[in-house]
Order: structure tokens, then C-alpha cells, then sequence
């Protein structure tokens, strides 16, 4: 016997409202969170090494053998 697939129909007003509820806890479990241990909030955690190195890279590049060429560091605007 076959299950009738009518039964897994879900009404989207009630899922919108489970997975609004869903984001609210979570946010709520983060400020739970901050307002524990508060010092979270402005200490950060560090980027690894490579990731740092990365987002260094992201405007300028100066590796020479770079595939892509640097972004002309100052600008033509900025050095006139």
C-alpha cells in the first residue's frame, strides 16, 4: 500500500513562522552568550595566519608572480 503524498504537504504560513521562531532562538542563544561572558564581544578571535594573508591580498596584491595584476596602489587620483 502506498502513503497518500497529500500528507506531506506543509502549510508555508507555518513554516515561515518555524523557521522565523528557529532564527530567533538562535539569536537569542548568542546573546545569551554576551551577556555571560561580554568580553567576547570586543575581544574577536584572531584569523588564522593564512586567512589573514588572504584578506591582505584582497585589494593588493604584490607578488610578483600573482596570475593577476595588483590594483595600482596609490590610485592615479590619489597621487595627483
Amino acid at each position: 500500500m502506498t502513503a497518500d503524498i497529500s500528507r506531506l504537504d506543509v502549510d508555508l504560513h507555518e513554516l515561515v513562522k518555524q523557521v522565523a521562531r528557529q532564527k530567533f532562538a538562535a539569536r537569542m542563544a548568542r546573546l545569551d552568550d554576551l551577556l555571560a561572558h561580554p568580553e567576547y564581544a570586543t575581544a574577536g578571535t584572531p584569523a588564522p595566519v593564512g586567512e589573514r594573508a588572504e584578506w591582505g591580498h584582497l585589494l593588493y596584491d604584490a607578488d610578483p608572480d600573482a596570475t593577476t595584476p595588483a590594483f595600482p596602489y596609490p590610485t592615479v587620483q590619489e597621487a595627483s
